[in-house]
C-alpha cells in the first residue's frame, strides 16, 4: 500500500487512515477531521494482526485512541456520520465476515464509499438476506466488490455490462475451471462441459 500511496501523492492524493478495527477494538486517530494514523501506529497495528491478537489488546498508542467492543460500532457510525457525505470517507471490509453488511448498508446511506475484498459480506446466509444485498449495490458509485470472485479479475463489472446490454448469460466456466485443475486436456474437458449443457451456444 504505501509505493502505492507514494506514487498518488505526488499526483495531489493524499490517503488519510482515520481508523482500525477487529471484531473486539477500534483504533482511530484523536481528531478524525484532522489527524490520522501515522505510519508507527499502523505498523503496530500490522503487528498485532499478523500475531493474531486482538486489537484490545493495543496499549499506549499516543494521540490515538482504542475502544473495546461495546462502543466500537457506535463510534464507528459517528465516524461515518461525520466524514461521510463531507469527505467520501471509505471503510475497506477485509473481515471476511457475513455479519458486516448490515454496518455497510447504514455507512453508505450516510454518504459513505464501501470497498470489499471478500464476498462473504453478500452471501445470503447467516440472517443476510437478497434485500441486504440489494439495497447495498443500489450505489453503485459508492461500492467497490469487482475483484472479490474471480481470481481477483473483475468479472462483476464484466457480467454487469454484459447484462446490461440484454445479452442472456444461461452458463457459467466454473465446470471448466475446476475440472481443468485435475489436469485433463483442455480440449476434453470442454467437450465433456459441451455435452452436460454447461457452456453457452455460440452462433457462428
Amino acid at each position: 500500500m504505501k509505493p502505492l500511496h507514494f506514487g498518488w501523492y505526488w499526483q495531489g492524493v493524499h490517503l488519510r487512515v482515520v481508523g482500525v478495527c477487529d471484531s473486539k477494538a477500534l483504533v482511530f486517530a484523536s481528531d478524525v477531521i484532522t489527524r490520522e494514523l501515522n505510519d508507527q501506529t499502523l505498523s503496530e497495528v500490522c503487528r498485532f494482526k499478523s500475531n493474531g491478537s486482538s486489537l484490545s489488546a493495543l496499549g499506549d498508542l499516543g494521540e490515538c485512541i482504542v475502544n473495546g467492543n461495546t462502543e466500537s460500532k457506535r463510534k464507528v457510525m459517528d465516524i461515518a456520520a461525520l466524514l461521510g457525505k463531507a469527505t467520501g470517507l471509505a471503510f475497506v471490509d477485509c473481515s471476511a465476515s457475513s455479519e458486516t453488511i448490515r454496518m455497510l448498508n447504514q455507512v453508505v446511506d450516510m454518504g459513505c464509499c464501501v470497498v470489499l475484498a471478500n464476498k462473504k459480506a453478500s452471501y445470503f446466509y447467516n440472517g443476510n438476506k437478497l434485500e441486504d444485498y440489494d439495497k447495498l449495490v443500489s450505489y453503485p458509485r459508492r461500492i467497490r466488490h469487482e475483484s472479490t470472485v474471480g481470481a481477483g479479475l473483475p468479472v462483476i463489472a464484466s457480467l454487469n455490462r454484459l447484462l446490461s446490454s440484454g445479452d442472456p448469460v444461461h452458463r457459467t466456466l466454473g465446470y471448466v475451471m475446476s475440472d481443468g485443475e485435475d489436469g485433463k486436456p483442455f480440449s476434453e474437458v470442454v467437450k465433456v462441459a459441451k455435452n452436460l449443457g454447461f457452456m453457452n451456444q455460440v452462433s457462428a
